[in-house]
């Protein structure tokens, strides 16, 4: 039987390897048989979501009867007031993934068109590329991480629809500054998109001397290439339980994605959270500020063990371990740390670690400490 479904699938699609999301902690919690586990593994926000939030998705708990609105109507306003732009600007998702997703499936021939990126980006580029069966294109990428844009540049070819860059990258970190992200802009030729994934954009803009770009502002410049600005509620807004992501793009990209996105993809559960969380500013800064604080007391404890730690403008830390990371990330886990091995990004040795709370970081760092020595 095995034999015949396979005879039934496309190759691109029985090739394709299944994302493998980290496991819960309540999951791991019971197949460990321990009493608490701490995750820093998938970036979330451990200050939670905003108190507005969830008081807005308790209220929304009462309609659930009712079918969501189709068009996201009530997040939709509350973000375009947000970001100045216009409502027919926005697109949702579930998450960054499906909107990831959505564009490939919208913009891309199978078969003809080919998909840009670098090497160890977000590992969705890749799957969506191969499940649409799009030819997937990666770049270099210099000792520390950092875009080869000029390699990217000259990989572009007559067939090149798409190019994706995450700025800051995931889960390198590493982002391109303003000059370097201009001369993308120029380089690119006009019929191509640019996708700009900024999942982690509340937390890496505004930082002295980092010369970050907001590709936003970008999307009326004279010149420049078809832009798709990725954001997400998952990450700084500490929503990633109720999946809401959305695209900033001219009316007339948002027009044809919405053409192929189905209908009530976001639960209305997910869009009143969404857009109550907009309006509590004080809970973006004190994340933002925990992230900061935490990504330097990590990437100092790691570095004085002997590892090297990547600085970033994310909540997380890449690290090198000079060894194999998987025998290390299994005796994380029988200790109850949840990081996350990066083998399946083509980084064997590293592991990425998200900034939790700050009693979080200490029982990390000493447990790393004691798993090393061991």
């Amino acid at each position: 039987m095995s034999n015949f479904i396979e005879s039934l699938v496309p190759d691109n699609i029985r090739t394709l390897k299944a994302y493998k999301p980290g496991k819960s902690v309540e999951a791991l919690v019971k197949e460990l048989g321990i009493g608490e586990a701490i995750k820093v593994a998938s970036n979330e926000n451990p200050l939670g979501p905003s108190r507005l939030a969830v008081g807005a998705a308790e209220e929304e708990l009462k309609k659930l009867h009712r079918y969501p609105d189709g068009d996201s109507h009530h997040l939709k306003e509350a973000l375009s007031l947000h970001l100045k732009v216009s409502p027919e600007e926005l697109v949702f998702g579930a998450g960054s993934d499906e909107l990831i997703d959505l564009i490939v499936r919208t913009f891309c021939k199978p078969g003809k068109d080919q998909i840009l990126t670098h090497k160890y980006a977000f590992i969705s580029y890749g799957l969506s590329a191969q499940a649409h069966n799009v030819k997937f294109v990666e770049t270099a990428v210099d000792d520390s991480f950092q875009f080869d844009l000029d390699a990217l540049l000259e990989a572009v070819t007559p067939n090149t629809r798409i190019v994706f860059l995450a700025n800051p990258n995931n889960p390198t970190g590493q982002h391109v500054r303003r000059p370097k992200f201009e001369h993308l802009l120029s380089g690119l030729p006009k019929d191509i998109i640019l996708v700009c994934d900024e999942a982690y954009y509340e937390y890496a803009s505004g930082r002295p001397g980092m010369e970050y770009p907001d590709s936003t502002t970008y999307r009326m410049a004279v010149g420049s290439p078809l832009l798709i600005t990725l954001r997400t509620f998952s990450k700084i807004y500490g929503l990633a339980g109720l999946r809401v992501g959305y695209a900033i793009a001219d009316s007339g990209i948002i027009d044809y994605i919405n053409r192929v996105r189905r209908p009530f993809n976001i639960n209305r559960v997910a869009q009143a959270a969404a857009a109550a969380s907009l309006a509590d500013s004080t809970h973006v800064e004190k994340s933002r500020s925990a992230a900061q604080s935490g990504a330097r007391t990590m990437v100092k404890a790691l570095t004085s063990l002997g590892l090297k730690a990547y600085p970033s403008l994310t909540n997380f830390t890449l690290v090198d371990l000079g060894k194999p990371a998987d025998p290390v990330y299994r005796m994380l886990l029988d200790r109850g740390i949840v990081v996350r091995p990066l083998g399946p990004w083509g980084l064997p040795e590293h592991l990425r670690i998200s900034v939790g709370t700050p009693k979080d970081i200490d029982t990390v760092i000493a447990t790393i400490s004691e798993v090393l020595k061991s």
